[in-house]
């Protein structure tokens, strides 16, 4: 017998205006697992942070997390891709050259940044809500600098999945993202966007299908799957020309759009996923 399986994105997605997930679009995941399909998280979120974002009784099959870098299966590490050190320092001194908003991603522990840049950052999210950045994505920030983000004199040894830059203006990470973008293979990396005003670098050959492929065949249904992916952005690309059944969001810009076989009836702050998932899977 197929096994059905969903992968859900989160912001823009199955996160509402408040960044966190309703009480109403998770009873509706518990009953699609119910039916016997899987449902997982695929994320540009940090594994860590994800509990702060789900009602406390939220549960999924897998969660596969920063862009595709790691994932796990009922808690339990199933893979993990690290970006070299000679890339993060690489990456952190470009950052200060072009005077670009970042946070570097360690796996299990907060984000982290230099002491030196401290004014720099603080300066791009401190100011008044202006350019082009989404509430969601603003309020994403205001948290990070107030709660996760850890100032450190020197960046530490250690296992990282991803860089998060950020610029107010979309102009801008243009700009930044046309600097970086050749250096892809001399960095290993791979790159991403949640938001017009964000770029994220995760190890080079990583997104969000490759995910799905190591996780589907971890759990041994990967040659017998029907396969559903719903998201919204930039980051959601390769997942949604991946599965057989690629949903895009209403509140989706229209070159994802074009992505999907169907659209939802309604916006991630409508719960849309909610909706999508009990007209899919739950009324007969």
């Amino acid at each position: 017998m197929t096994t059905q399986a969903v992968f859900l994105d989160m912001d823009g997605t199955i996160l509402n205006e408040e960044n966190r997930v309703s009480q109403h679009t998770n009873e509706v995941i518990q009953e699609v697992r119910q039916k016997g399909i899987k449902v997982f998280i695929a994320t540009g979120r940090a594994y860590d942070e994800i509990p702060y974002l789900v009602p406390e009784n939220f549960e999924v099959d897998g969660i596969l997390s920063s862009n595709g870098a790691v994932g796990y299966i009922n808690g339990q590490e199933i893979f993990k891709n690290v970006l070299p050190m000679e890339t993060v320092h690489k990456l952190v001194d470009l950052a200060e050259e072009h005077q670009i908003y970042y946070e570097l991603f360690p796996y299990y522990k907060d984000r982290i940044a230099l002491n030196r840049d401290k004014t720099l950052l603080l300066s791009e999210i401190t100011t008044d809500k202006t350019g082009d950045v989404e509430i969601n994505e603003w309020k994403s920030r205001q948290e990070a600098i107030s709660e996760k983000l850890e100032w450190v004199d020197e960046i530490p040894e250690d296992a990282y999945s991803k860089f998060y830059f950020f610029k107010k203006h979309k102009s801008e990470i243009k700009k930044w993202e046309e600097i970086i973008l050749p250096m892809q293979e001399e960095l290993n990396i791979s790159i991403s966007h949640s938001t017009p005003c964000n770029l994220e670098t995760m190890p080079s050959g990583v997104n969000k299908a490759t995910a799905i492929q190591a996780a589907l065949k971890y759990i041994g249904i990967d040659h017998d799957v029907q396969t559903y992916a719903i998201g919204d952005s930039d980051n959601d690309k390769q997942m949604l020309e991946h599965v057989d059944y690629p949903i895009v969001m209403k509140n989706a810009p229209d070159h994802i759009k074009a992505l999907g076989k169907e659209v939802t009836r309604r916006t991630n702050e409508e719960n849309g996923v909610a909706d999508y998932l009990t007209e899919k899977f739950l009324i007969n």
